[in-house]
């Protein structure tokens, strides 16, 4: 059974691997112009929670893709958050949120 520590572990994990490649181009004289923005949902909730936030990323111009992950296991969520950034064309932000707004 999936708990709360094991969920936010592993999306602790999946954003520390993603940063890798952020933190790489950061010291590279010429940042990249990021164009994409993968937006992951957290327990409870899922990928409409972000409907607020979609347009205005739109709007400036952004590429966004929100994650719908099945909550089934965290495997499983880890690989929907991968196969979305692997999709990407591009610089790329993550941006995830550990649990609904309440």
């Amino acid at each position: 059974m999936l708990n709360r520590r094991t969920l936010f572990a592993g999306l602790a994990a999946t954003a520390a691997v993603a940063s890798t490649a952020v933190t790489r181009t950061a010291f590279a004289a010429t940042p990249p112009k990021v164009r994409n923005v993968v937006l992951v949902h957290g327990a409870f909730a899922d990928g409409s929670s972000w409907s607020a936030v979609i347009p205005l990323l739109q709007q400036a111009g952004l590429n966004v893709t929100a994650v719908q992950n099945p909550l089934m296991s965290l495997e499983d969520d880890c690989n929907y958050t991968r196969r979305a950034l692997a999709l990407q064309d591009g610089p790329t932000v993550l941006v995830a949120i550990p649990m609904a707004a309440r």
